[in-house]
């Protein structure tokens, strides 16, 4: 009698934890979908970067958030490490009708605080991502794509420039030098722009001797 008590209490015990794991999955699926802005912000304070990336994006990608939730998917993706998702989610932030606005906004508020504008820090951050997947040349054209008339001392090709330099690439460090050289003769780019340029020139052709 005692063993049968024994395991009708185990059973209900089994079930009823079962019963609690069981509505905690269900839940946990309803806020997930209905509320994915709360799972972001709950999975990045608890450091769960990747997820809080994901639930960022899929609250973009719904509808119901602004551009600042991939622009969020993309600054945690990249903490996470997944230069896979940091390139995806990035080319979707600057896909963004809002973006040009939305960077403008962010400059004028930052003023001074960094070396190089916002739109040259996204878009130096995702050609360095495309790099890193292995998508060198589309990186490359990124970079250069927002620096054509103008040429920043700190910009979206400095950025890819140092990323080669550090990991030792000369082979590509080569093919940007001559996509650089290109420019200088198809831009008419003068002062210091002309200054800053020529500047990356020359750091690439000593690395790259």
């Amino acid at each position: 009698m005692a063993r049968d008590i024994t395991k009708l209490v185990f059973k209900t015990m089994i079930v009823t934890l079962l019963s609690i794991v069981g509505a905690a999955i269900v839940f946990f699926l309803i806020i997930s979908f209905t509320a994915p802005a709360a799972m972001a912000r709950l999975t990045r304070d608890l450091g769960m970067y990747s997820q809080s990336a994901w639930f960022s994006s899929l609250q973009y990608a719904e509808g119901r958030g602004d551009i600042e939730n991939i622009e969020l998917a993309m600054n945690c993706a990249a903490v996470a490490g997944d230069e896979q998702k940091v390139a995806e989610y990035g080319a979707m932030f600057i896909a963004d009708a809002r973006f040009s606005e939305y960077c403008a906004a962010r400059e004028e508020a930052e003023e001074g605080e960094f070396l190089e504008s916002y739109t040259q820090y996204v878009y130096g951050r995702v050609s360095v991502a495309r790099y890193r997947i292995g998508q060198k040349q589309e990186g490359l054209d990124l970079a250069l794509s927002v620096n054509r008339t103008s040429f920043d001392e700190y910009n979206a090709v400095t950025d890819l420039v140092n990323e080669v330099i550090v990991v030792g690439d000369k082979a590509f460090g080569g093919e940007i030098l001559t996509s650089l050289t290109a420019l200088r003769a198809e831009e008419s780019l003068t002062g210091e722009d002309e200054q800053n340029l020529l500047s990356v020139v020359e750091n690439l052709t000593r690395f790259t001797a």
